[in-house]
């Protein structure tokens, strides 16, 4: 028997009839979860590494900002897994149940309070490191509830444990067990308390927040700014004016630009509003802002429009006073107003009521960060801002660092140029870097430090502003989300599939009612996109997102944010360790960056500092992933596209995995024990070299989603009720006949990727055929196929939506071409792509093509050649 203890998640034996003895008592409560408590209040977060690269610093001037986003939800969550936990058979020891009950209330309360310190703008240093301590100890709940059930029912998988005798057989022999479970309980029962106290002693919370005074806002300058000095100005302004006063209703109007932070949107704005702004005898100008005051906008409004209102007035903090009197004062005229800075759909609902619809050709123009609050405004209106591009930015960039005379220096051009790409386009970064570096004396060390290490620096803390803005506006769940895709490399492209599942391995997806909560990852995916957070890199064909990047400024931000919340530790290839994270120094997630194989000499990271780690993730190389049987917690290891030797053991120890991913690197085959994984919901060994899967892999009963690409099933896969997606390969042998049929067979797959390369004859041709009546579930079928031979039978695939086809050889003899089209009746996407272009090639196409729009004229048909498009 195994006993698994959540902290130092070392493995102690017991023999079947052992008792718990006076010793172990000290031993397990040494080694339990709770750690040592403080004994004195806790010292306020170490700064961060002051070689770290980054853009922003992570403690601004004026106070410690908290980043509690991937805090609340977690803390929030944990009242019911104590509550399913309950629920369980599970005899816990006298006194059990009213600890978890006694969790429940304390991290309801707890729960409260930490949303309240989440809406805080500059907390003081005491309740930022009382956050700390409740992030601790809320990781180290959840693992003590996540181990719990396989700790006492480890090995009792068997079909008979339901029977009594089996049961109490199986209680009897984790008695020591139970002993330990109730004694960790007791010591996070503990950590509770004092945390509990010490918020109440020091009286932490919104009460200590500290004021500072109001900073100026930032658009100012941007609404402001001298007209002449603006780069890749023209074609916008022309663009945004023509949709402005461009020919079509009298009506009223509303024109919305959108985009991300510091992307121009208000200087664009402004100009248009300069430029048309002659035609229109009423004219204001208003700012909004996160957090609006209706009234105070509306009364601005007000006095701009109509000279004679006065402030003083009894009616200028109502709002309904204020729209009636704008509605009057504007009913007769033609108007032209400017909304700058919307941000919420509720706050447009009320403002929108102000301006009559008098048919006088009157015009709105707004601008917001979040898409979903442009269309609201302005329907299909909207005009998206875009980045500069590299000839504009270098002109900025040249403008605002060394100024109109002699350019920029021979020595310092090459620096330069990383500077500009470091900035991304965007004029924020262009204009609040430049503006920095021109300051500088301009020796090329001094130059290459201040402009790609953006430190501390009262000149960048504008800029800070304006980015954190976004950041602070999104709800908690999103802000987790957000926080962890600074795992990933600057300007690394993430494909949207991987990071959905990642999320939902760590837990930070909620299932929704009516959604799946896949479609509620890819939700949170789009909402980020949607509030120009993160940017779309390539599209499906179905016009959905396939993968994103990164902002190299919005990357440097949430690095700063990750790191401030000890939400993730960031390994460089130069670094010899993990570099210490505030407060206790426990690395939750761990990210390998730039590995390479100059760093294989280097030791392999372990020890305690990674050994509650849920999440690793590797990038180019493999040679210091740390020793998997020290990972007892670990929910993500994900080393895709890793290269090097790669060391499995422990593996199967690995109890609390759910995403593995081996994708790319150069595993020749999986421990035949993996089916032990029983949490794992994602397995990826595509171009591995991995033959064949192991049959313990059908024992892995909450597995979503097989990817094993060329490796081959074991017999039996639609025993696998909760397969998703399945990506595998058919090769065609005696015993792998029957295998389209089993996979006809499974309810739930709704997605399969099949690698054929012989097939089934038919007459004397060979076929790659789907029987009638199966795939009830499956909506996108990808096959990639030696010969274009594949054949579609009446009711084969009736939901399927989405067809993929690639052949890796034109034409042939052996060739059955491609029949059945008619019988998908669901299809809407089709893409048939050939390795190899040729004649006949060219000539199945068309007929695929002509088939597919006769018999589904709805249908979007693409065929493709990999070294020429043969038509769209």
């Amino acid at each position: 028997m195994v006993v698994w203890n959540v902290n130092n998640y070392s493995q102690k034996s017991y023999s079947r009839h052992h008792q718990p003895q006076a010793g172990d008592d000290e031993d397990l409560v040494q080694s339990s979860v709770s750690g040592p408590r403080p004994s004195s209040p806790p010292a306020a977060p170490t700064d961060p590494d002051p070689e770290e690269p980054g853009l922003f610093c992570c403690q601004p001037a004026g106070g410690m900002e908290i980043a509690v986003g991937a805090l609340s939800g977690m803390v929030e969550a944990l009242p019911g897994k104590l509550a399913e936990l309950v629920q369980q058979e599970y005899e816990l020891l006298s006194g059990a149940r009213g600890d978890v009950a006694f969790f429940q209330a304390e991290l309801r309360t707890m729960h409260a309070a930490v949303l309240r310190c989440e809406a805080l703008e500059d907390p003081d240093v005491q309740t930022s490191s009382w956050i700390a301590q409740v992030r601790d100890l809320a990781y180290d709940i959840e693992d003590w509830v996540d181990l719990f059930a396989h700790r006492v029912d480890a090995g009792t998988h068997d079909a008979d444990t339901s029977h009594r005798f089996s049961r109490w057989i199986r209680r009897l022999t984790t008695i020591p067990d139970r002993h330990v479970i109730a004694t960790e309980l007791k010591e996070l029962r503990a950590r509770v308390v004092e945390v509990s106290e010490l918020r109440k002693r020091y009286s932490l919370g919104p009460q200590m927040q500290s004021h500072h005074p109001a900073a100026v806002d930032p658009r100012l300058f941007a609404l402001y700014a001298d007209s002449a000095g603006l780069v890749g100005m023209d074609g916008p302004r022309e663009e945004v004016a023509e949709m402005v006063t461009g020919a079509g209703s009298d009506g009223l109007k509303v024109v919305s630009i959108v985009g991300m932070a510091g992307s121009g949107k208000t200087t664009l704005a402004r100009e248009v509003y300069r430029l048309v702004g002659a035609g229109f005898k009423c004219r204001a100008l208003v700012s909004v802002g996160r957090s609006s005051d209706v009234a105070k906008v509306l009364g601005d409004m007000l006095s701009q429009v109509d000279g004679v209102y006065s402030r003083g007035r009894g009616d200028a903090g109502d709002v309904n006073q204020l729209i009636v009197r704008l509605r009057q004062h504007l009913q007769d005229k033609r108007y032209l107003v400017m909304i700058d800075d919307l941000w919420s759909v509720q706050t447009w609902g009320i403002i929108k009521h102000c301006f009559p619809e008098n048919n006088l050709g009157s015009r709105i123009i707004t601008t917001t960060r979040i898409e979903a609050v442009a269309k609201a405004a302005a329907g299909d209106n909207v005009y998206k801002t875009r980045l500069l591009d590299e000839a504009n930015a270098e002109t900025l960039f040249k403008q605002r660092t060394f100024g109109g005379v002699g350019g920029c220096p021979a020595h310092l051009k090459d620096v330069s140029t990383r500077i500009m790409r470091k900035c991304g386009g965007l004029p924020l970064a262009i204009v609040s870097v430049g503006g920095l570096l021109a300051s500088k004396v301009r020796t090329r060390d001094e130059f290459e430090r201040s402009g790609l290490e953006w430190r501390t620096n009262s000149e960048l803390q504008e800029m800070k502003q304006i980015i954190k803005l976004s950041y602070s506006d999104l709800p908690a769940n999103l802000k987790t989300c957000l926080l962890h895709l600074s795992i990933f490399p600057e300007n690394h492209e993430i494909k949207i599939e991987r990071l959905a599942r990642r999320w939902i391995a760590e837990g930070f997806i909620s299932e929704q009612r009516g959604t799946s909560i896949e479609e509620t990852a890819r939700n949170y995916i789009s909402e980020l996109i949607g509030r120009n957070l993160i940017q779309p890199s390539q599209m499906n064909h179905d016009g959905t997102h396939s993968s994103y990047v990164l902002h190299p400024v919005i990357h440097d931000f949430i690095i700063c944010k990750s790191m401030e919340d000890n939400f993730v530790a960031l390994v460089h290839a130069e670094q010899q360790d993990v570099p210490l994270p505030p407060g206790n120094g426990t690395v939750r997630r761990l990210s390998l960056l730039n590995s390479g194989k100059h760093d294989q000499a280097a030791a392999q990271i372990g020890g305690a500092k990674v050994s509650r780690a849920r999440s690793i993730t590797a990038f180019s190389h493999t040679g210091r992933t740390p020793r998997l049987n020290e990972l007892s917690v670990l929910r993500v290891l994900d080393l895709e596209g890793c290269q090097g030797p790669l060391c499995l053991d422990g593996l199967c120890r690995l109890l609390l995995l759910r995403y593995l991913s081996l994708k790319g690197t150069d595993v020749c085959e999986l421990p035949a024990q993996i089916g032990e994984l029983r949490c794992l919901e994602t397995l990826d060994v595509r171009s591995t070299k991995v033959k064949e899967l192991p049959p313990s892999i059908l024992r892995l009963e909450k597995l979503m989603h097989l990817l094993a690409g060329n490796a081959k099933l074991p017999s039996g896969i639609n025993k696998m009720k909760l397969l998703l997606t399945l990506s595998c390969s058919n090769i065609g042998k005696s015993a792998d006949a029957n295998i389209i049929q089993e996979l006809s067979e499974m309810v739930s797959l709704s997605e399969l990727e099949l690698f054929c390369n012989v097939t089934q004859a038919y007459g004397d041709k060979k076929q790659v055929a789907f029987p009638s009546g199966g795939f009830r579930s499956l909506k996108k079928l990808s096959i990639r196929c030696s010969l274009l031979s594949v054949t579609f039978v009446t009711d084969a695939l009736s939901k399927v939506e989405v067809l993929e086809l690639k052949f890796e050889e034109g034409h042939s003899e052996e060739s059955g071409g491609l029949s059945g089209i008619q019988h998908l009746t669901g299809l809407k996407h089709m893409i048939v792509e050939f390795s190899q272009h040729d004649a006949d090639a060219a000539a199945a196409a068309a007929a695929v093509k002509k088939t597919a729009e006769k018999v589904h004229p709805n249908c979007q048909v693409i065929i493709m050649s990999i070294d020429k498009k043969i038509d769209e």
